[in-house]
């Protein structure tokens, strides 16, 4: 039997902690790389991906997927982010609009750092 369970795994601070790290060593980048450096940290714990549960003298796998509400705790880190101008849409002249962005502010991304560490 094969299931789909969703469950909360990260507060805001989690997110917005590995948002600014990845921005950090990568500062153009797209907001399809920042949200698969949470994916693939989440699957490296091992929270998300296949999971196998016993249950009695049964195995039940399933798939735990990222749930909406972490999803919508990423999108409000990136919109944070955009608000208060550490980033802007766009690269270069070949990609000058979302879903592409640049460290727009490299000392308010250190400070930003340095508090998360």
């Amino acid at each position: 039997m094969r299931q789909h369970i969703e469950q909360d795994l990260l507060s805001k601070d989690d997110i917005f902690r590995m948002i600014v790290n990845h921005l950090d060593v990568f500062p153009l980048t797209s907001l399809e790389a920042i949200r698969e450096v949470i994916r693939s940290s989440l699957k490296q714990r091992g929270l998300i991906g296949g999971m196998t549960k016993q249950t009695g003298a049964d195995n039940v796998t399933y798939n735990r997927k990222i749930s909406d509400k972490d999803i919508q705790l990423l999108n409000d880190c990136i919109d944070d982010l955009l608000y208060s101008r550490v980033i802007q849409p766009g690269i270069n002249d070949d990609n000058l609009d979302l879903p592409w962005i640049h460290v727009s502010d490299k000392e308010k991304l250190k400070t930003l750092v340095n508090s998360q560490s």
